[in-house]
């Protein structure tokens, strides 16, 4: 046998896989949660403005994986007699770096942080090995564009741009207008 005991740590270290800051992830989602939150009052200002919309804001706690529990803004956002909930999920999710659901009385859409040139979800695959591979480090939390989108249903998810009529058109839609 070859080597000390100190270049087969060094060496199996250099092997594993790569690390995930999990805090910097959870940071990095909340940074993107707030941009979320400032595009929908803004899509909204014009109706807050005339006092035909009102915002209110709550708190809520996510337990993830990882990460540990932590604490989020929710909008709810009422309508005349209709109010619908900007409900935050999380970031540890597969195929997305972030989702918030917006729920109302008629169900619920999801809002999504994905690559900015993403139109559908990413192709996952589980390849079974015997001998260790490369694995490829996933970019830097920022490093990355992402872009908040609207992801339909299952089975043939896509995902559509964020625009102002397609925001309002999904709060049309849960509260069944």
């Amino acid at each position: 046998m070859n080597g000390t005991f100190e270049d087969f740590v060094n060496q199996q270290i250099a092997k594993s896989a790569p690390t995930i800051d999990w805090i910097l992830r959870r940071d990095d989602w909340m940074k993107h949660l707030d941009g979320f939150y400032q595009i929908a009052e803004g899509f909204l200002r014009k109706y807050i403005d005339q006092q035909k919309v009102q915002i209110t804001w709550a708190t809520k706690e996510i337990n993830e994986n990882y990460i540990g529990s932590y604490e989020v803004r929710l909008l709810e956002v009422k309508i005349g007699p209709v109010e619908v909930r900007f409900d935050p999920i999380g970031t540890n999710l597969i195929g997305v770096r972030g989702r918030v659901d917006l729920r109302g009385p008629h169900g619920a859409v999801k809002f999504v942080l994905v690559r900015k040139a993403a139109s559908t979800p990413p192709m996952i695959s589980v390849i079974v090995r015997e001998a260790p591979i490369e694995v490829e480090d996933e970019p830097e939390p920022g490093v990355e564009e992402w872009a908040w989108k609207i992801s339909t249903r299952p089975p043939n998810i896509k995902f559509i741009e964020l625009t102002e009529e397609s925001f309002l058109s999904a709060i049309m839609e849960v509260a069944n207008a």
